[in-house]
């Protein structure tokens, strides 16, 4: 981690947050948007690092997406044993903010209506140019994921 990255800064302070929701788009974060949509496959990396979030108290992962919720959940694998991963359409994201009582929420490539996020990241050309904060590509997701699931174990 480069402690002088205001990103990783911004990660490092949310990872304390009493109850964290960290929301992250299917589509152009956890997995390429190129080619064949029906043949998107997330990352391995960033769906074990979502993994780890999941398993650590009051922490809820919910993956971002217009497709069907089934067809979500055979493109990635989360463990859902603690109740702590969901699939939810963008417009959900304020609801289930509300719910899970989140006081920080990170949003990965998300476009947030209706909902302020406590940390912003675009991915790529998608969100980009909007987002406080920005990253390459599904690479560089996977290594914030990894960061922020390192830093809220500690905390």
């Amino acid at each position: 981690m480069d402690t002088d990255d205001p990103l990783w800064g911004a990660l490092d302070r949310v990872a304390e947050t009493p109850t964290l929701l960290v929301a992250c788009a299917f589509d152009g974060a956890l997995a390429p948007d190129e080619g064949d949509p029906a043949q998107a496959r997330a990352e391995q990396v960033s769906s074990e690092a979502l993994n780890v979030l999941i398993a650590l108290a009051d922490t809820t992962v919910a993956v971002v997406s217009d497709r069907p919720l089934d067809e979500v959940a055979e493109l990635m694998f989360l463990s859902g044993a603690k109740g702590g991963g969901r699939v939810v359409a963008p417009e959900g994201l304020g609801a289930l903010r509300d719910e899970v009582g989140a006081t920080a929420l990170v949003a990965v490539g998300v476009e947030i209506a209706g909902s302020s996020a406590d940390v912003v990241v675009g991915v790529g050309e998608h969100l980009g140019a909007g987002a406080p904060y920005v990253v390459e590509d599904v690479d560089d997701v996977a290594e914030l994921l990894e960061e922020l699931a390192g830093l809220r174990r500690r905390n």
